[in-house]
């Protein structure tokens, strides 16, 4: 498998002959104003422009798939950009219903065996924040990737380090994990997803895995770098088995 960093949380996953484009943030830089209530109030969302045309982000796309439907995981510029023909894949039917508000065709919930062609998808547990930022966050996947001739490829998602992810760990025995890991959150309430201490959570309930992490330095409510991250790896001795790819890079033969 092949999986390219876009921008902030926007990957594409080359997967089993397939093309997955996962939570499209579009827009041109600032375009979005900053999320509230956050870190760097003066900055505007997104941060940086796309590495690429958007025309470029989407070709050959076979799907897309969303783990929520927050603006820095899906924005206006996505919704009016993908094609209304595309397959777009979602967490649950209240996210069915918004998605087909806006004129998607073929739009439908993860189930226990959603396929493209032969890559089977299905939906891990997740939670966008503690206790306090449960709720008011909202629901948020996880998504497991199995292929004959693949890996199993395991995308956390918008998640905190939890005991649901130790669960799909267990569960899933991933050998790729992908992890949002920017370490975004809020003055009140904390962190909505893992940042670079989770990452080697990961890596040790997870020790033959390799580790790609994104999410890092897309938008305003961030706080982890990169190269906080690449610190953190290198200091806990798996820099060998964690990727921290630039805007437009991607990782082949994970």
């Amino acid at each position: 498998m092949n999986i390219q960093q876009v921008r902030n949380a926007t990957i594409i996953v080359e997967y089993g002959g397939k093309k997955i484009l996962i939570d499209p943030m579009l827009g041109k830089k600032g375009c979005m104003p900053p999320f509230p209530f956050s870190r760097n109030q003066h900055l505007r969302n997104p941060l940086h422009e796309l590495p690429f045309p958007v025309e470029e982000v989407l070709k050959g796309v076979d799907a897309v798939l969303l783990t929520h439907l927050h603006d820095d995981h899906i924005d206006e510029a996505a919704y009016e950009a993908i094609p209304k023909d595309m397959r777009l894949l979602v967490q649950d039917e209240n996210d069915r219903q918004v998605v087909m508000s806006h004129g998607f065709n073929h739009v439908e919930v993860v189930g226990d065996n959603t396929r493209i062609g032969e890559v089977s998808i299905q939906k891990a547990e997740s939670q966008h924040g503690n206790f306090i930022m449960k709720y008011p966050a909202g629901h948020t996947a996880g998504y497991v990737f199995t292929h004959p001739q693949e890996k199993t490829l395991y995308h956390a998602g918008d998640t905190i380090w939890y005991a649901g992810v130790k669960r799909n760990l267990k569960r899933f025995r991933p050998e790729v994990i992908t992890l949002n890991a920017g370490g975004n959150g809020f003055r009140l309430g904390g962190r909505v997803i893992m940042n670079d201490e989770d990452v080697v959570k990961v890596a040790a309930a997870a020790p033959d895995a390799k580790l790609f992490v994104t999410h890092l330095e897309g938008v305003n409510h961030n706080s982890v770098t990169r190269e906080m991250v690449r610190k953190r790896a290198e200091v806990a001795g798996i820099l060998d088995r964690v990727f921290i790819p630039e805007d437009g890079e991607t990782v082949e033969d994970l």
